[in-house]
């Protein structure tokens, strides 16, 4: 009788073992199957996200710094960006008192006649007063601003600076796009100086520590200001000021280089499309991406006005030549008859490059935004 019951004992925990042990594995697999089916739906909802980011920009941020001489050539930044952008732009824009009044009356008139394409703010020049001669009078006068423009415009989460002797050859939401290239630990997005050890500046002569092996040039700059303030940018700047002052010629150029030399991972590097200067192509093609188009031209080192890089004047010369308001392939036709007729160079070898999105823009892609 014992043996009877501890038989029927064994057989019914068996059995209540094997239910168990089925019941749980169909728990798992559904499980599972349910939580790569979620894990599917996030991640198709976050590249859904990204596209429409991506594709609906909703407005443009651009920002420059200009004082003295500067007014003419930063109106071209500002006239390049509305012949090639249809998306509505906000430009912010610090000067000096001088020239509020002269932003105010040119722009306001812009707007009229573009009815509302963009808009703008201007901001003063405000240095701390620890220092404030010394920030002026860095490299060019007031053009260490930009590293104190994160805790100077807190309403703005991100900007696209340009110096004021750069020029959009193409849509500006082209380069608004790369903020979404950056991942979450990078504040900050900007074209190396050159990637070749016997041209670019920083590993020839700089006396100061600067980023990875070519060093950055700052002159186009995409500056994520909400992570730039959690990062404690304005912090940093002072004491390396003070620090390197005797030592960085470009300065705030060579401030941006010493911060990022330190936290390498911070910072996004773009092609050099992005930022195509004369030292991307007089000694020849030092830029592949160029061939897809350059994007924004640099006339650093004074290019666009002097006599050394002829196809730089020619640029500028056709987007200073354009009124606001009159037909936009004027810019194409005047771009393309300046360059032929420039003086033969290297940088002229490079006309296709320049024109390609010009052509790609007004011709083939181009639509007129609704007024």
């Amino acid at each position: 009788m014992r043996r009877l019951s501890l038989f029927k004992l064994c057989t019914l925990l068996f059995l209540l073992f094997t239910l168990f042990y089925f019941y749980s594995s169909s728990n798992i697999t559904n499980g599972s199957k349910l939580n790569s089916t979620q894990h599917k739906n996030v991640n198709n909802d976050l590249k859904s996200s990204a596209v429409k980011n991506k594709t609906n920009i909703d407005r443009i941020v651009i920002s420059f710094v200009v004082c003295d001489s500067r007014f003419n050539e930063s109106l071209n930044v500002i006239k390049s960006v509305l012949i090639f952008t249809k998306t509505p732009t906000h430009f912010v824009i610090f000067s000096d008192d001088k020239l509020e009044h002269k932003f105010n009356e040119t722009l306001t008139k812009w707007k009229a006649i573009l009815r509302d394409q963009f808009d703008f703010e201007l901001q003063k020049i405000k240095f701390p007063k620890a220092h404030e001669e010394d920030w002026m009078n860095l490299f060019s006068k007031c053009a260490a601003q930009r590293l104190f423009i994160p805790n100077l415009i807190t309403h703005i989460d991100s900007m696209m600076y340009v110096d004021t002797d750069t020029l959009f050859l193409g849509p500006a939401d082209r380069l608004w796009e790369v903020f979404y290239k950056m991942n979450r630990t990078q504040i900050s997005a900007m074209a190396l100086e050159d990637d070749n050890p016997n041209i670019s500046w920083y590993p020839r002569f700089a006396k100061h520590p600067f980023y990875g092996k070519y060093g950055l040039n700052s002159g186009v700059m995409l500056m994520n200001l909400t992570r730039m303030r959690d990062f404690g940018w304005v912090d940093y700047v002072t004491p390396i000021m003070l620090k390197w002052k005797l030592y960085i010629p470009w300065g705030d150029q060579d401030i941006i280089n010493i911060i990022f030399h330190y936290h390498e991972n911070a910072v996004y590097v773009m092609t050099c499309n992005y930022n195509y200067r004369s030292d991307q192509c007089v000694y020849g093609d030092a830029c592949e991406p160029a061939s897809h188009g350059v994007l924004v031209v640099h006339g650093s080192r004074g290019v666009f006005h002097n006599n050394k890089q002829p196809a730089f004047q020619a640029v500028y010369r056709a987007i200073n030549e354009y009124e606001i308001g009159s037909d936009r392939m004027t810019v194409l036709t005047n771009l393309d008859k300046y360059l032929n007729e420039a003086p033969p160079s290297n940088c002229g070898n490079m006309k296709d490059s320049l024109l390609k999105l010009p052509i790609d823009t007004l011709t083939n892609k181009y639509v007129k935004p609704d007024r």
